[in-house]
């Protein structure tokens, strides 16, 4: 066998594989034999076929198959001793092969297209400034989560007479235009959540109601979502047009649920890893976990900025017609993606493929790893909050190690968490070596920035 890399332009080459006979004979030979072994033809026992029969009936794709075979393992192989850094992966001269004689050719030429990876010359420092928004938290959605979170703890109560923000469970019975119950129209019994109706004034109706009261209800003015009218109806969403929108609804029950007290109680389901003694306790770690919840969003915003700052300072060329080829090979059997869309989303892809670049050079250089027990103890730490939801906050290390054994058994979940620690990583390291121009702002505004300069973006010129 003799492999030939030839370069075609600055980022391109084509391997030139050429081989003989014992570079593949006797795995074809193997191949043939177990065919033998297995076939079945009229007038021979099973596996007593003739040998010329079977290289007559199979030699030719066998031969095909186990050449392709050879081929594939040689180019990696030679790849990845020459160290080559290649991009996508090598393209096969499909109009070179299909000159190939099978019927009586012994030795071959196959030709490759490849990649080539630019060279990355690129180091963080602060003389590059990124925007990064601080996200600071109003009292008053301390106050509105803490308000949510006593209710959620909270206990169930039976009032007579209906508030705002109560529960009504009754029956629903079709009417006609006249309010007159359609004897064979819809009935059903459901719950009513008066504070998340849609329209203000079946509120009011549906404030200060007893059991046994009754009203007719718009339930396409009142809900304005068929998916939850269909389930407050008991009945599928395509069925919804079979029935009338107005429903008599009378009430059988009423439900209020009664805020839990701000104690160490709700202190310790909400926080059950937590030492938190005082309502100033609890006010400071709720702000502390909306900030870190808000300021998720902001670190994203902060990561995206970061990439396209460093792409453009890499300045990197790429193969551009070898990676729109390799776009459009790869995904020949997707549907979704075809050669026109791959054209118009190129730039896009493009610059997804230049900061792959760029990270992997970053992970080199400041030798950014994941060790197996960093794996290990994420795992863990997620099944203890998880557990911790459950009112389990200590889980056994048994019930620990399982989790992880089992995490680790699935190679695409285990990459997952791999990828994850990796970003995690890297964020960090763009938060420590780049100058970030900070700007605080409360979360409203934030969302409304961002809202703003990505419909900006998105403008036609």
């Amino acid at each position: 066998m003799n492999i030939v890399q030839e370069n075609t332009g600055e980022l391109t080459a084509t391997l030139k594989v050429q081989l003989q006979p014992e570079d593949y004979k006797e795995k074809v030979d193997k191949a043939l034999k177990d065919l033998q072994k297995k076939a079945q033809m009229p007038g021979f026992r099973p596996g007593k076929v003739p040998m010329g029969m079977v290289k007559k009936l199979y030699g030719k794709s066998v031969l095909a198959e186990e050449v392709n075979k050879v081929l594939i393992d040689s180019v990696y192989d030679y790849i990845k001793e020459k160290e080559i850094n290649i991009l996508g992966n090598p393209l096969p001269d499909h109009d070179q092969a299909k000159e190939i004689d099978w019927d009586n050719q012994a030795e071959f030429e196959f030709h490759y297209q490849i990649g080539l990876s630019p060279e990355i010359n690129l180091s963080l420092s602060d003389e590059i400034e990124v925007e990064y928004y601080k996200i600071k938290v109003n009292d008053s959605i301390v106050d509105d989560t803490i308000n949510d979170l006593r209710r959620r703890y909270g206990s169930m109560t039976s009032p007579e007479v209906s508030e705002k923000d109560d529960v009504l469970f009754g029956k629903f019975e079709e009417v006609d235009g006249e309010n007159n119950i359609i004897e064979d129209g819809l009935k059903n019994e459901s719950n009513l959540y008066i504070q998340y109706l849609k329209d203000d004034e079946t509120k009011e109706k549906l404030t200060g109601v007893k059991a046994d009261d009754s009203l007719v209800i718009d339930l396409v003015k009142a809900l304005e979502n068929e998916t939850e009218m269909a389930t407050t109806l008991g009945i599928k969403k395509e069925e919804l047009d079979q029935y009338g929108k107005n429903y008599k609804f009378t009430v059988q029950r009423v439900s209020r649920i009664e805020p839990a007290e701000l104690n160490e109680e709700l202190f310790k389901k909400v926080a059950p890893d937590k030492e938190i003694k005082d309502e100033v306790e609890f006010r400071s770690f709720i702000a502390e976990q909306l900030s870190k919840q808000y300021q998720a969003d902001a670190d994203k915003h902060f990561k995206n900025e970061a990439i396209k700052t460093l792409v453009e300072k890499a300045g990197i060329e790429l193969p551009e017609d070898f990676l729109k080829r390799w776009l459009i090979e790869t995904n020949k059997n997707n549907k979704e993606i075809t050669p026109e869309q791959v054209e118009n989303e190129f730039v896009s892809f493009a610059d997804s493929f230049k900061w792959q670049l760029i990270e992997n050079h970053f992970i080199k250089e400041y030798k950014i790893e994941v060790s197996h027990d960093e794996v290990s103890e994420h795992l863990k730490n997620f099944m203890r909050q998880q557990m911790a939801q459950y009112g389990q906050p200590n889980p056994d290390e048994d019930t620990l190690n399982d989790f992880v054994k089992r995490i680790a058994s699935n190679q695409d979940e285990l990459k997952k968490v791999y990828d994850q620690l990796f970003d995690v990583k890297v964020m960090e390291l763009l938060k420590d070596k780049l100058k970030l121009k900070e700007k605080e702002v409360n979360f409203d505004e934030f969302v409304n920035e961002m809202t703003e300069k990505y419909k900006n973006q998105n403008q036609p010129n």
